[in-house]
């Protein structure tokens, strides 16, 4: 993994901390985004960012600043202090606690309504996890798509294993009850036409024809990339509760 990709990997979570956690509005959490992606051309910006290292990169940028166009004017400096001591403050923050527990909290919150009907309630429930600190972890467990690698993440859905509806709330933002994947095999999998045994092999539904199979572009001997024991209670659930033979 490069240096931008590292920061790539956070972006989304500090960009949310900014808003939610350090006063930041969201055009200025914009920019600030925007001058860190800058940086990490140069720098690794991830969870080992110090005090020591922020000064380093400052004296290094008053130098540089000179020999380019962009943030080449003496502020620039002020601004990359600035976005590096929030980054900082992100990191020695605790964020994903706080996080859980406000998703926590927004869950309970609508279960507990009166006035939605369970349908609605569900969907609402699954796009508020799958597009926050589940995904995120997600995305951070395989790196790409858990079957094929493919790394195009605006593509990549968030599959709970253990289905939304059966789990409790730990099991809902365990990352080990959680596949990254591409539209076709998710949707596969969340009506059961496919599962996955314990070892990580795919095992495709009777239900599905050889064309079917054909036509979905569904590849044979399909292995997950990256499987845990902690997997295995969950694929074992989906094995039998969820999975058309």
């Amino acid at each position: 993994m490069n240096r931008k990709e590292k920061f790539e990997d956070l972006q989304l979570d500090f960009y949310r901390w900014m808003i939610d956690f350090g006063g930041i509005k969201p055009g200025t959490s914009q920019t600030y985004i925007s001058k860190m992606k800058f940086l990490s051309d140069f720098y690794n910006l991830d969870f080992t960012i110090s005090e020591e290292y922020i000064d380093y990169i400052l004296k290094n940028e008053d130098k540089n600043r000179v020999k380019r166009t962009r943030y080449s004017k003496p502020g620039a400096i002020g601004d990359f202090r600035a976005v590096l001591r929030k980054f900082l403050g992100f990191v020695n923050s605790n964020y994903e606690k706080k996080y859980a527990d406000r998703v926590l909290a927004e869950i309970k919150k609508i279960e507990d309504s009166k006035t939605l009907p369970i349908t609605d309630k569900e969907i609402i429930l699954k796009a508020r996890v799958g597009q926050g600190l589940f995904r995120q972890k997600l995305i951070e467990y395989w790196g790409g798509c858990a079957i094929t690698g493919c790394g195009k993440k605006d593509l990549l859905v968030a599959s709970h294993i253990k289905p939304w509806k059966d789990a409790n709330n730990d099991e809902r933002l365990d990352v080990y009850n959680g596949l990254l994947l591409l539209p076709n095999y998710d949707k596969l999998f969340d009506k059961g036409y496919l599962t996955f045994l314990p070892n990580g092999e795919a095992k495709y539904s009777k239900m599905l024809s050889k064309n079917d199979r054909l036509l979905l572009g569904l590849q044979e001997g399909v292995v997950l990339k990256r499987i845990d024991e902690r997997h295995k209670t969950y694929l074992e659930y989906h094995n039998d509760r969820c999975f058309f033979e």
